[in-house]
């Protein structure tokens, strides 16, 4: 199990603007090109998707530094928010925020989800830009039945095989693997269209759409390399900037060798058919 440390990333180091710093997601950039915008932009799809509106509880799944707390109440008036992330660092600065929308805030992975998580029904799940470090997309799916109502709604991103990755050459393919184990991404997570589908209705989840999110690669590679040109030297030699450096460098090979596709995956909790459950 990776030590919480691992996920960490210096958001002073992604913007110039303080009030950018508590997002940490890669971003879409079919409209901005502003960092702090285009993190707004792909948590604001996820609540589309997920077609959250007043008067629900959601659970955010992996929600950092509650950077999007603010976008659910705002733009899709929830006022009822539960919420998991790993980094306990994440965990105490929420906590300090003492915000009248959160109703419960648990340290810990998606899997088993904290029983004071689990013991509730949620309207709708969200988790932007985090579920590939699940163990697997077949048990991250399980996580989002167990915690959803009937006919409840989820959006998450993640990275999905692209359906021509076989006709890449066998050097690209194996390269593509190991630069998911250098970012602790389990195979597990990153399926073909169909095994994503098939995974879902697995656990009573259907009316799955798969929405593939072009921008987002190019767009964080171009932004990174732009905030080089901005920072000191010093810190572009420090650990912190590396791991982002190494992450847009990764971002824009994908763009060049498309094997693997940033994808926005939706879809709601259906009933047992008559006779089960």
């Amino acid at each position: 199990m990776p030590n919480p440390q691992h996920f960490n990333i210096n958001g002073q180091l992604l913007s110039n603007n303080p009030q950018h710093h508590v997002w940490n997601n890669l971003g879409y950039w079919a409209k901005d090109n502003d960092y702090g915008a285009a993190c707004q932009a792909l948590a604001r799809l996820h609540g589309q998707a997920a077609q959250l509106h007043a008067g629900e509880h959601i659970l955010e799944l992996a929600c950092g530094y509650g950077a999007a707390f603010e976008l659910w109440q705002n733009e899709f008036n929830i006022n009822k928010i539960s919420t998991l992330e790993y980094r306990p660092q994440c965990v105490e600065y929420i906590e300090q925020q003492s915000l009248a929308q959160l109703v419960q805030i648990s340290q810990g992975r998606f899997y088993p989800l904290p029983k004071q998580l689990n013991d509730v029904e949620y309207d709708a799940v969200v988790c932007v830009d985090a579920a590939y470090h699940a163990q697997s997309l077949t048990q991250f799916f399980g996580v989002i039945a167990s915690a959803l109502k009937t006919e409840g709604r989820f959006a998450f991103s993640t990275l999905m095989l692209a359906d021509d990755y076989t006709n890449y050459a066998l050097t690209q393919r194996m390269f593509a693997q190991a630069l998911l184990r250098l970012a602790n991404i389990n195979k597990a997570n990153v399926l073909s269209h169909a095994q994503i589908i098939q995974a879902a209705q697995q656990q009573q989840l259907t009316d799955i759409q798969i929405v593939p999110l072009n921008s987002v690669f190019a767009g964080f590679a171009q932004w990174i390399e732009q905030r080089a040109s901005q920072l000191p030297q010093y810190l572009k030699l420090s650990k912190d900037w590396q791991k982002i450096y190494l992450t847009a460098r990764w971002c824009k090979w994908l763009v060049n060798y498309p094997l693997l596709r940033y994808v926005l995956v939706s879809g709601k909790k259906s009933p047992l058919p008559l006779g089960e459950g």
